[in-house]
């Protein structure tokens, strides 16, 4: 009977539901089973047509499908988030890790702690990073191309990584333009790496003598090349400026000296004058000790007055290098060496030695005459060129409107009458100011800037203190095509800053993955569309 045919479940069926009194009794009989068993088969009938097996079944599969939907979901968020560490993203992981100063060591144990057991190993990573390094040279010869031409001014210094790197920095992009291995740091070195920059007018430096040396052979170059091609736009001599910057460092130096002298006098006074008040409470003969109290202090304040005053002849010393005077005007080197021939003899040789043989050198003020000579140049009027130096000297100083002195209040209708001239002007006011005020921007006096870029090479140096031109290479190129995060430069490349035609949107390892024939393309292409 586990069998039933399914003709006998639908008369169970009928006869339950739509049968006479008695008709149940007399299909039971004929049918030779039991009362009971016909009204299970009209239940097991009545349930599969109203279909509540297939509603729980259903409700099932779809709760089921609900689970999969939502473990899909989550499975592509991760994959959103995910980053497939494959052989070519380990050796963009390396590269940029090499050109940032991490070592290969590093950068395989990092790699072993996302992909544990999967990274490709120290001697794999290194012979592709080595790879990238060959590939990134052909390459910076293409982008040199645009990239050299454009500077106009640029910070010099060599830093040694067991062999000397010859370094040149565009001072306002931070574009890293040079960088060089070479066996000697020569005047003749330095003449080569300046012959590639054409169209270059300064040059900040330290004072080493092989980039002076360098200054001035390319100067004797430019100087014959302007003699053959008389017809022709001749070049202009490099101006060689002095680096502001270690000259002043090497003085605080001796600040410190004076600081820590008076210190040690007021504390050998204060430890006399103890004693002296020591012999008072034990009731013993204070004469010795009074005299050397009495000696002591006056030592003290001796120190302390030569401080003080050694500290004022220094502030008035670096004032006299500013762009902009304390009292609001623009400097000029005739003001400037007046006031520097008035405080350099009172800072005494044993502490500023150094400090004023490079304070007294001529080269530290070049830049106050290339900022008059681009001054004279600007195609405005006399006076519409004179208030907008004026007002842009001013706004640099905004110390000097605080208060209700007369010197202030008269500084303020200063400021109003140049506003006056400048507008009264009208566009011509307009660029005046903006053509004054990018002079007074550029107008370097130092070349720290390019140990901004030395720090890059000084970390690969602090590591393994090796480095290969490939390698030096590789760091240059990553270091043109990074973004800036911070600054006034942020969100730009050095390259894009520079004005480099640059394709939206290409990163570092886009370049690389390029040949210096279709970087060449996408820059031409670039540069039309600009």
């Amino acid at each position: 009977m586990g069998m039933v045919a399914h003709d006998r479940r639908i008369g169970s069926a009928f006869f339950v539901f739509c049968g006479r009194h008695g008709e149940v009794s007399a299909f039971a009989q004929r049918q030779g089973i039991s009362r009971q068993w016909v009204y299970r088969e009209a239940k097991q009938v009545s349930d599969t047509l109203e279909g509540t097996q297939t509603r729980v079944e259903s409700e099932r599969l779809r709760q089921e499908n609900e689970a999969l939907r939502a473990t899909v979901a989550q499975l592509q968020q991760r994959l959103a988030k995910a980053v497939v560490l494959d052989k070519e993203k380990q050796a963009e992981f390396a590269g940029v890790g090499q050109s940032c100063g991490v070592t290969l060591t590093q950068c395989d144990v990092l790699l072993d702690v996302l992909i544990p057991g999967q990274s490709l190993g120290r001697a794999s990573l290194g012979r592709r990073t080595q790879a990238l390094g060959k590939k990134a040279g052909p390459l910076l010869a293409v982008l040199d191309e645009y990239a050299r031409p454009k500077v106009r001014e640029a910070a010099a210094d060599e830093i040694y990584v067991r062999d000397p790197v010859l370094m040149v920095v565009e001072q306002e992009s931070l574009c890293w333009v040079c960088g060089r291995l070479t066996d000697e740091v020569s005047g003749a070195a330095w003449s080569k790496e300046f012959g590639q920059l054409p169209n270059l007018e300064q040059v900040a430096r330290d004072g080493g003598p092989g980039l002076a040396k360098g200054v001035a052979l390319q100067n004797e170059q430019r100087q014959k090349q302007s003699q053959e091609a008389a017809p022709e736009p001749r070049p202009e001599p490099l101006r060689d400026q002095g680096d502001h910057f270690h000259a002043l460092w090497t003085g605080g130096v001796g600040l410190r000296r004076a600081q820590k002298r008076a210190c040690k006098a007021l504390a050998q006074a204060e430890e006399a004058q103890h004693d002296l008040e020591k012999c008072g409470r034990q009731g013993q003969k204070q004469t010795g000790p009074a005299v050397r109290a009495r000696l002591a202090w006056r030592k003290a304040e001796q120190a302390m007055d030569d401080w003080g005053q050694l500290e004022k002849a220094w502030q008035q010393t670096k004032e006299a290098l500013l762009l902009i005077t304390p009292e609001g005007e623009l400097n000029t080197r005739t003001q400037a060496e007046a006031k520097l021939a008035q405080t350099l003899p009172q800072l005494p040789d044993d502490d500023f030695v150094k400090t004023k043989r490079q304070l007294q050198q001529p080269e530290m003020l070049n830049y106050l005459d290339r900022v008059q000579e681009q001054l004279r140049k600007l195609p405005f009027a006399e006076e519409v060129k004179q208030a907008a130096v004026r007002q842009e000297a001013l706004r640099r100083r905004p110390e000097l409107f605080q208060g209700e002195n007369r010197k202030a209040a008269a500084l303020r209708g200063v400021m109003l009458v140049c506003a006056v001239v400048l507008s009264q002007a009208g566009e011509s006011g307009q660029q005046a100011v903006a053509a004054v005020r990018e002079i007074f921007r550029r107008a370097y006096r130092a070349s720290s800037l390019v140990e901004c870029i030395n720090s890059v090479l000084r970390m690969q140096q602090a590591q393994h203190r090796k480095m290969t031109q490939g390698l030096l290479d590789l760091k240059r190129l990553y270091w043109n095509c990074h973004t800036f995060r911070t600054g006034r430069r942020r969100g730009t490349t050095p390259y894009e800053r520079l004005g480099v035609p640059w394709p939206p949107g290409m990163r570092w390892w886009d370049v690389l993955k390029l040949t210096p024939e279709q970087l060449r393309e996408k820059l031409s292409t670039a540069a039309k569309a600009a």
